[in-house]
């Protein structure tokens, strides 16, 4: 565990380094005396909390805060139990002023966007008396709240465990445990429920049908005296310590080492008005490296410096990449030999492919001349020759013609047969 001392006395307490927490976060202080404490699994992704002024508290217990600003201004005490969710769709915004406090408890669903305020930004005064009606005022929220979308929680609200916020509310009041309240402002429109964080967009029908049913009452709570930690005895308390150190230890053994279910649960009618249970002074029990981050840091030792090597090792290294390079060159050598093999087998085989059609067509070619031959020597082919030219010339005798010419070629025929 570290303890980062930092300028005009302001310390950050972190059971991790402060790189493994902060991501993509900072930490802003312009005052003095200003305490952060970042609990075991704390982590702040595109956070920033800035102190304006001294003597406050933020304490992180082990949850993730996504996407959002904090406004810490003079003697304020921000708590986000552990546990909780804190939906990173889009920014959540937290204003402290006027030494007021926000709490939040144990396992909160927060969806997105939400404000917190505990002051109204603007002085307002009774007409009559001239008096400030308006002041700051704490907010507390207890353990397992689910808080819906689009919400504004403003000053004096608190919100018992196991309660529901409606989407798009305006809080300003108490809200039992167990109980939905929504609306502008909000109210409670139902009783005796719980809710369970499991998200049902995914779920199929058998899905549902297990859940159909809820096996046991982890989210049911009581109302119990001797646990209850009133919001206004913790006020009360807040208010009588005079720095953020003291803040900070009590809201370490008193709220964060408290782990009994019912201590933030409360129900209408039942005491409110009451002293805050006991509880051990564990804080100090703690043990942390201490980080002057005000004075110098030491210097880091210079590197080593990397032996240099002899002119002979140099000489050796050249032949060998030498040596390595004639391989590689060989190597390629070989396989655009191979290569340009491979091409000039290929065109050899489609030169013969081409040889070997280029014979059958000429063969083709002759075997139809052949053909051709035989059937100008045939004696119907020259006959019927004879009679085709003898009726072209019929007007001068074709026909007679005809008839000496037939016998002659009948003649000549039968001599070529013997």
């Amino acid at each position: 565990m570290q303890k980062h001392i930092r300028e005009n006395g302001n310390i950050i307490y972190s059971f991790k380094p402060l790189n493994e927490v902060l991501i993509n976060s900072s930490i802003n202080f312009k005052g003095k005396n200003n305490v952060v404490f970042l609990s075991n699994n704390a982590k702040l992704n595109n956070v920033i909390i800035n102190f304006a002024h001294d003597d406050s508290v933020a304490f992180i217990s082990s949850s993730v805060i996504n996407n959002a600003v904090i406004d810490i201004r003079f003697n304020n005490v921000f708590y986000i139990g552990e546990g909780c969710y804190i939906n990173p769709t889009s920014h959540k915004y937290m204003v402290l002023a006027e030494g007021r406090n926000i709490i939040i408890g144990d396992g909160c669903c927060l969806s997105h966007p939400i404000e917190f305020h505990t002051l109204d930004w603007h002085l307002i005064y009774d007409g009559q008396t001239n008096q400030r009606i308006n002041h700051s005022k704490s907010i507390y929220i207890g353990d397992h709240v689910w808080i819906g979308a689009d919400t504004y929680i403003l000053k004096g609200t608190q919100i018992f465990s196991g309660s529901i916020i409606g989407a798009r509310s305006t809080v300003t009041k108490q809200y039992y445990s167990n109980t939905i309240n929504a609306g502008t402002p909000a109210k409670e429109i139902k009783s005796n429920v719980f809710w369970d964080g499991k998200c049902t967009q995914s779920y199929s029908k058998e899905i549902t049908q297990y859940y159909s049913c809820y096996s046991n009452d982890n989210f049911k709570y009581t109302y119990n005296q001797d646990e209850f930690l009133s919001p206004k005895a913790i006020e009360e308390k807040l208010d009588s310590l005079n720095t953020a150190q003291e803040k900070l230890e009590f809201i370490y053994d008193a709220i964060y080492c408290n782990k009994n279910k019912n201590r933030f649960a409360y129900f209408k009618d039942m005491p409110y008005d009451i002293p805050l249970p006991k509880y051990e002074n564990k804080f100090k029990s703690l043990k942390f490296e201490e980080i002057d981050e005000t004075k110098p840091q030491p210097t880091p030792p210079a590197p080593k410096p990397t032996p240099q090597p002899t002119t002979q090792e140099l000489e050796i290294k050249s032949l060998k990449d030498k040596l390595s390079q004639k391989e590689k060159d060989i190597n390629n050598l070989d396989i655009n030999h191979k290569k340009a093999l491979t091409s000039q087998e290929l065109e050899i085989k489609s030169l013969k492919e081409a040889l070997s059609k280029k014979e059958k067509d000429i063969s083709s070619l002759e075997i139809n001349y052949q053909k051709a031959q035989n059937i100008k020597n045939h004696l119907s082919y020259k006959l019927g020759n004879a009679l085709i030219k003898a009726h072209k010339q019929w007007y001068k005798g074709g026909y007679i013609k005809f008839i000496f010419e037939a016998i002659k070629i009948k003649n000549e025929h039968n001599k070529t047969k013997i």
